[in-house]
């Protein structure tokens, strides 16, 4: 998915007055202020109240959800005809702040303060998860090539050490 491409959803939205956050690949590039890599999707964390307004707006825009087998109903993916996909995360805040995914049980979460990053696509404000959240998300599973990548910019651009999976 292009910069163009993200930077024009993100105005959509806005415009709409749905709040959201940039993660995944293009929340590293936000927080890095650059592009540092290809990526084929956008993440995108929202209220679960306006996931519904986000498939809508997708929808208008050309892209469509596809069904995935055991995908929870706070997970959305669109795609567009062209390949270029938008993967909703709808979450409800708590008294502590945190952003729940799903079944509180289960502990999927934004913790208190991941939310409050900020970053820029091609000089596009965005909100995003912030640095010291990515690190540990990435932390939690076994990394792939372009975790090692991000992982590594975000070190390097905000002085962090490499958390223990991405340490040689």
């Amino acid at each position: 998915m292009q910069s163009d491409e993200v930077v024009r959803l993100c105005q959509c939205f806005e415009r709409a007055n749905l709040a959201f956050w940039v993660d995944g690949g293009w929340g590293v590039d936000a927080l890095l202020g650059r592009q540092t890599r290809p990526h084929s999707d956008l993440d995108l964390a929202v209220n679960l109240a306006d996931l519904a307004a986000f498939d809508r707006l997708l929808q208008h825009q050309g892209y469509a959800r596809i069904a995935r087998d055991h995908d929870p109903e706070w997970n959305w993916v669109l795609r567009h005809q062209s390949g270029r996909s938008v993967d909703l995360h709808g979450f409800v805040r708590d008294a502590m702040g945190n952003g729940i995914l799903g079944d509180p049980g289960e502990g999927s979460s934004y913790p208190a303060g991941a939310l409050e990053g900020r970053g820029a696509i091609s000089g596009f404000a965005v909100g995003c998860i912030a640095a010291p959240f990515v690190l540990a998300f990435r932390n939690g599973f076994e990394p792939r090539d372009v975790d090692r990548h991000d992982v590594t910019a975000l070190c390097a651009q905000f002085g962090f050490a490499l958390p223990s999976r991405f340490r040689i």
